[in-house]
This record gives C-alpha cells, structure tokens and sequence, in this order.
C-alpha cells in the first residue's frame, strides 16, 4: 500500500526507535539460542537412543522364548 497525500508527496513511514530496535535484536538473539539448544540436544540423544536401541535388541533376543521358559 502507498500512501499518498492529495497533493502528491508520499507519507513515510515512522521510524523504529532505538528501544525496538534493541527488542527486536534481543527476540532474535533468543530465538537462537533456544534452536541451537533444540539442535543440541537432538545431536546429543541421537547416539543414546541408538545405544539403548541396541541394548533393547539384546536383551530380547536373549530371552528365552515359549510358555514355561
């Protein structure tokens, strides 16, 4: 949308202040953080539940099998 007054000059608009700039840098700067704690944590379970996947299979397949066993 422009904004126009009748006479021909464009309304500009307002700048931010400061203060939102700051806000806005701060609501990014967070954002991140919280992915980049997301990322790490998923890169630091994967190989847990692997081994834990493995030590699953194991043990199952140890077991003995049947009803009196």
């Amino acid at each position: 949308m422009i904004d126009m007054t009748p006479d021909g000059r464009f309304i500009e608009a307002p700048r931010p202040s400061l203060t939102q700039i700051l806000l806005r840098v701060l609501a990014f700067a967070v954002a991140l953080c919280i992915g980049a704690a997301l990322v790490w944590t998923a890169f630091l379970m994967i190989p847990v539940l692997l081994v834990l996947g493995f030590a699953a299979y194991v043990a199952a397949s140890r077991r003995p099998t049947g009803w009196g066993r």
